[in-house]
């Protein structure tokens, strides 16, 4: 995600950000930069958590895309070789509309990285540096390409 800046492995999503050491966010909320862990408040630690839940969100509904694509090709074959041509356009139909939900949930996630994110840079000075890996214009981008 974010042209690699996030990675996830597990519950664990790891931070990338050229010039800075990578940083670890657990699925607990609990934060390290470069292997070594940050004193957190509770508040921060659940922000953190809710970052990590929003990233492991982002990859669930991705997981799910891929697998509706699956689905609708599976059955536009099947309706593309029946009698009923009328089929496999109504197949597709479905299948558009279910693969848009899932991006627009996809951009959801994304908001919600950006706004957290956003909270984390004013609260908890060591993640400053990892402040900028989601910017507006990506959520914006997300939901345009989303209803395109």
């Amino acid at each position: 995600m974010a042209n690699g800046a996030i990675t996830l492995d597990g519950n664990q999503v790891t931070l990338r950000v050229i010039g800075t050491s990578k940083a670890t966010i657990d699925a607990d909320g609990t934060f390290a930069v470069d292997g070594k862990a940050v004193v957190t408040t509770h508040a921060e630690r659940s922000l953190l958590a809710q970052y990590n839940q929003s990233v492991r969100s982002v990859h669930e509904t991705g997981l799910a895309m891929g697998k509706a694509g699956v689905r609708m090709a599976a059955k536009a074959v099947v309706a593309s070789t029946s009698s009923a041509p009328g089929n496999a356009g109504e197949t597709a139909e479905a299948g558009a509309g279910q693969m848009q939900q899932l991006s627009l949930d996809i951009c959801k996630a994304q908001a919600s990285i950006k706004t957290v994110q956003d909270q984390l840079a004013t609260q908890l000075a060591s993640f400053k540096p990892y402040a900028s890996i989601v910017s507006s214009s990506d959520v914006a981008d997300c939901e345009s390409d989303a209803k395109d």
